[in-house]
């Protein structure tokens, strides 16, 4: 029925090979292209549970620290300044810390033209490792940026106008974060390359 009305005879002409996912579900870790990777494995998963605590614990701050700064300014007319400063914070750990974990999930935005013009799985393969690599070199190029700005702050010992709190407290989030990413992303560098080598997985 599904075939009669997509006027195709296979659902192969339409459905583009998934692309690889770093960290794999349970069930699909026993896949030709993940095998070997189960130590690397169990010790990412207790990464990954410190990721969704860091996110989980600064939303519930920000959210809190939002909502207090709203009752303090209209409410009772006394606002807390150092409120405009922890926000910036929390909402930073939010980002970069999502950042990497998206890249662990691949959540990230695809445009997926690629997949409507190639249906030969080693070129599509071939395209994604090609885009996996242009986005490790940003991500490497970011990142350093991120090391110099972090850097020149530590060396000033700068901190912030009114909490006087350090502002590595804001810069780190930006390095654990393109690190966590750049990991991610070489491993899913290295699973594309193993199943363009291989000829499995990426179907």
């Amino acid at each position: 029925m599904t075939k009669d009305i997509l006027h195709t005879d296979s659902l192969d002409d339409i459905l583009a090979p998934s692309p690889i996912i770093p960290v794999p579900a349970p069930e699909d870790r026993d896949q030709p292209v993940y095998r070997g990777l189960g130590g690397l494995y169990s010790i990412e998963a207790k990464v990954a549970w410190l990721m969704r605590v860091v996110m989980f614990v600064a939303m519930i701050a920000l959210g809190l620290v939002m909502a207090s700064q709203v009752f303090m300014r209209y409410v009772i007319s006394s606002p807390f300044l150092g409120i405009e400063e922890m926000a910036p914070m929390m909402a930073l750990w939010i980002y970069f810390i999502g950042m990497a974990y998206c890249t662990r999930e691949r959540d990230h935005i695809e445009g997926g033209v690629m997949s409507l013009v190639f249906k030969k799985r080693t070129t599509l393969l071939a395209f994604r490792l090609f885009g996996s690599i242009a986005c490790l070199v940003a991500l490497v190029v970011f990142a350093k940026f991120a090391w110099d700005f972090a850097s020149f702050n530590l060396s000033l010992n700068r901190k912030s106008s009114y909490m006087k709190l350090p502002k590595y407290m804001w810069d780190f989030s930006m390095i654990f974060g393109f690190a966590l990413t750049i990991f991610y992303m070489l491993l899913q560098i290295f699973l594309e390359a193993r199943a363009l080598m291989t000829g499995k997985g990426g179907e």
